[in-house]
Protein backbone atom coordinates (compact mmCIF):
# COMPACT_ATOMS: atom_id res chain seq x y z
CA UNK A 1 0.00 0.00 0.00
CA UNK A 2 1.48 3.48 -1.15
CA UNK A 3 1.80 6.28 1.62
CA UNK A 4 0.05 9.45 1.25
CA UNK A 5 3.63 10.98 0.24
CA UNK A 6 3.90 8.41 -2.95
CA UNK A 7 0.63 9.09 -4.16
CA UNK A 8 0.84 13.05 -3.67
CA UNK A 9 4.68 12.19 -5.79
CA UNK A 10 2.59 10.30 -8.56
CA UNK A 11 -0.27 12.57 -8.55
CA UNK A 12 2.31 15.64 -9.44
CA UNK A 13 4.54 13.54 -12.00
CA UNK A 14 1.46 12.41 -13.87
CA UNK A 15 0.01 16.03 -14.03
CA UNK A 16 3.19 17.50 -14.60
CA UNK A 17 3.50 15.07 -17.73
CA UNK A 18 0.03 16.02 -19.04
CA UNK A 19 0.62 19.24 -18.83
CA UNK A 20 4.24 18.75 -20.51
CA UNK A 21 2.23 17.22 -23.52
CA UNK A 22 -0.65 19.76 -23.42
CA UNK A 23 2.17 22.32 -23.79
CA UNK A 24 4.38 20.62 -26.34
CA UNK A 25 0.96 20.00 -28.79
CA UNK A 26 -0.09 23.64 -28.11
CA UNK A 27 3.41 24.75 -29.46
CA UNK A 28 4.10 22.71 -32.10
CA UNK A 29 0.36 22.52 -33.55
CA UNK A 30 0.56 26.93 -33.02
CA UNK A 31 3.62 26.84 -35.28
CA UNK A 32 3.12 26.91 -38.94
CA UNK A 33 6.16 25.69 -40.88
CA UNK A 34 5.42 26.74 -44.11
CA UNK A 35 5.34 30.20 -44.99
CA UNK A 36 3.50 31.61 -48.74
CA UNK A 37 6.45 32.51 -51.19
CA UNK A 38 5.06 34.61 -54.30
CA UNK A 39 5.93 33.68 -57.74
CA UNK A 40 7.24 36.62 -59.19
CA UNK A 41 5.24 36.07 -62.47
CA UNK A 42 2.01 37.73 -60.03
CA UNK A 43 4.22 39.88 -57.84
CA UNK A 44 5.76 41.68 -60.60
CA UNK A 45 3.55 43.76 -62.93
CA UNK A 46 3.56 43.23 -66.53
CA UNK A 47 5.48 45.07 -68.22
CA UNK A 48 7.57 46.01 -65.38
CA UNK A 49 11.16 45.70 -66.18
CA UNK A 50 12.29 47.20 -62.68
CA UNK A 51 15.67 48.12 -63.10
CA UNK A 52 16.44 46.45 -66.43
CA UNK A 53 16.74 48.28 -69.39
CA UNK A 54 15.74 46.75 -72.82
CA UNK A 55 18.60 47.39 -75.50
CA UNK A 56 16.89 45.77 -77.86
CA UNK A 57 17.71 42.28 -80.16
CA UNK A 58 16.83 40.49 -76.93
CA UNK A 59 19.45 42.18 -74.54
CA UNK A 60 18.70 43.86 -71.77
CA UNK A 61 21.14 46.01 -69.82
CA UNK A 62 21.02 45.72 -65.91
CA UNK A 63 22.55 49.57 -64.94
CA UNK A 64 23.67 47.81 -61.02
CA UNK A 65 26.34 45.49 -62.63
CA UNK A 66 26.65 47.13 -66.37
CA UNK A 67 26.47 43.80 -67.79
CA UNK A 68 24.31 43.53 -70.98
CA UNK A 69 22.11 39.94 -70.50
CA UNK A 70 20.47 38.18 -73.49
CA UNK A 71 17.18 37.71 -72.17
CA UNK A 72 16.70 34.10 -73.06
CA UNK A 73 18.12 31.15 -72.36
CA UNK A 74 20.89 29.89 -74.42
CA UNK A 75 19.00 28.41 -77.57
CA UNK A 76 15.89 30.07 -77.35
CA UNK A 77 15.06 32.68 -79.70
CA UNK A 78 13.54 35.66 -77.94
CA UNK A 79 10.12 37.54 -79.68
CA UNK A 80 7.59 40.01 -78.12
CA UNK A 81 5.71 37.35 -76.65
CA UNK A 82 8.32 35.90 -74.75
CA UNK A 83 11.65 33.37 -75.45
CA UNK A 84 10.39 30.51 -78.17
CA UNK A 85 11.64 26.93 -77.94
CA UNK A 86 13.91 24.96 -75.46
CA UNK A 87 17.28 26.04 -73.90
CA UNK A 88 19.94 23.74 -75.29
CA UNK A 89 21.34 22.15 -72.15
CA UNK A 90 25.30 21.37 -72.14
CA UNK A 91 27.94 20.21 -70.46
CA UNK A 92 30.76 22.39 -69.11
CA UNK A 93 33.07 21.66 -71.30
CA UNK A 94 31.17 22.30 -74.22
CA UNK A 95 29.50 25.75 -73.14
CA UNK A 96 33.32 27.97 -74.55
CA UNK A 97 32.96 26.93 -77.67
CA UNK A 98 29.76 27.20 -78.26
CA UNK A 99 29.50 30.81 -77.16
CA UNK A 100 32.75 31.47 -79.29
CA UNK A 101 31.03 30.18 -82.27
CA UNK A 102 27.61 32.53 -81.35
CA UNK A 103 30.24 35.23 -80.89
CA UNK A 104 31.92 34.76 -84.26
CA UNK A 105 27.86 34.70 -85.94
CA UNK A 106 26.42 37.62 -84.34
CA UNK A 107 29.67 39.79 -84.23
CA UNK A 108 29.31 40.38 -80.64
CA UNK A 109 31.58 38.99 -77.71
CA UNK A 110 29.10 36.31 -75.61
CA UNK A 111 30.57 34.32 -72.72
CA UNK A 112 28.73 33.12 -69.10
CA UNK A 113 27.83 35.06 -66.76
CA UNK A 114 29.87 34.83 -63.14
CA UNK A 115 27.72 33.53 -60.44
CA UNK A 116 27.92 37.37 -59.14
CA UNK A 117 26.84 38.81 -62.12
CA UNK A 118 23.98 35.89 -61.97
CA UNK A 119 22.88 36.45 -58.28
CA UNK A 120 22.55 40.26 -58.40
CA UNK A 121 19.39 39.76 -60.82
CA UNK A 122 17.78 37.78 -58.03
CA UNK A 123 14.66 39.39 -57.19
CA UNK A 124 14.37 38.78 -53.43
CA UNK A 125 10.77 39.37 -53.23
CA UNK A 126 9.09 36.15 -55.27
CA UNK A 127 10.18 33.31 -56.59
CA UNK A 128 9.88 30.36 -59.10
CA UNK A 129 11.49 31.68 -60.92
CA UNK A 130 13.46 34.23 -58.95
CA UNK A 131 14.08 36.44 -61.94
CA UNK A 132 12.01 39.21 -63.47
CA UNK A 133 9.76 37.78 -65.73
CA UNK A 134 9.01 40.97 -67.79
CA UNK A 135 13.16 41.24 -68.30
CA UNK A 136 13.57 37.22 -68.54
CA UNK A 137 10.52 35.64 -69.95
CA UNK A 138 9.72 32.16 -69.63
CA UNK A 139 12.50 31.35 -68.02
CA UNK A 140 13.29 27.46 -67.02
CA UNK A 141 13.43 26.35 -63.52
CA UNK A 142 16.28 24.64 -63.65
CA UNK A 143 19.99 24.83 -62.78
CA UNK A 144 22.15 27.29 -65.02
CA UNK A 145 25.75 27.01 -65.52
CA UNK A 146 27.90 29.91 -64.11
CA UNK A 147 31.20 30.88 -64.02
CA UNK A 148 32.99 30.13 -60.28
CA UNK A 149 34.40 32.80 -58.36
CA UNK A 150 36.75 32.85 -55.32
CA UNK A 151 37.52 29.47 -54.27
CA UNK A 152 35.62 28.47 -57.36
CA UNK A 153 37.56 30.85 -60.13
CA UNK A 154 37.13 29.46 -63.82
CA UNK A 155 35.26 26.50 -62.33
CA UNK A 156 31.37 25.33 -63.22
CA UNK A 157 28.74 26.68 -61.20
CA UNK A 158 25.20 26.95 -61.40
CA UNK A 159 22.29 28.92 -60.38
CA UNK A 160 18.95 27.64 -59.28
CA UNK A 161 16.43 29.70 -60.34
CA UNK A 162 13.92 28.78 -58.57
CA UNK A 163 14.81 30.86 -56.13
CA UNK A 164 18.37 32.00 -57.37
CA UNK A 165 20.65 30.09 -55.07
CA UNK A 166 23.98 28.78 -56.27
CA UNK A 167 26.20 25.41 -55.49
CA UNK A 168 29.58 25.17 -56.79
CA UNK A 169 28.94 21.42 -56.05
CA UNK A 170 28.23 19.29 -59.34
CA UNK A 171 29.46 17.13 -62.27
CA UNK A 172 30.98 19.21 -64.80
CA UNK A 173 29.37 16.64 -67.56
CA UNK A 174 26.12 17.25 -66.13
CA UNK A 175 23.65 18.70 -69.09
CA UNK A 176 22.41 22.55 -67.50
CA UNK A 177 21.10 25.02 -69.41
CA UNK A 178 22.61 28.33 -69.52
CA UNK A 179 22.54 32.13 -69.70
CA UNK A 180 25.05 34.40 -71.85
CA UNK A 181 26.49 38.03 -71.00
CA UNK A 182 27.95 40.09 -73.26
CA UNK A 183 31.88 40.31 -72.61
CA UNK A 184 33.41 43.55 -72.12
Amino acid sequence: MMDTREQTNNQATHRFGWISAVVICLILGGCDFSRVEVSCLEHIEPGDMGRFVDQGNGVVLDPQTQVEWYRCAVGQRYTEQGCAGSPTLMAWSAVDAYLAEISEKSGDNWRVPTGGEFMALAEGQCINPGLNPNAFPNTTIDNHWVMGEGLHAGKPCMIYTYKVTRSCRLFSEDLRPFFMVKAS
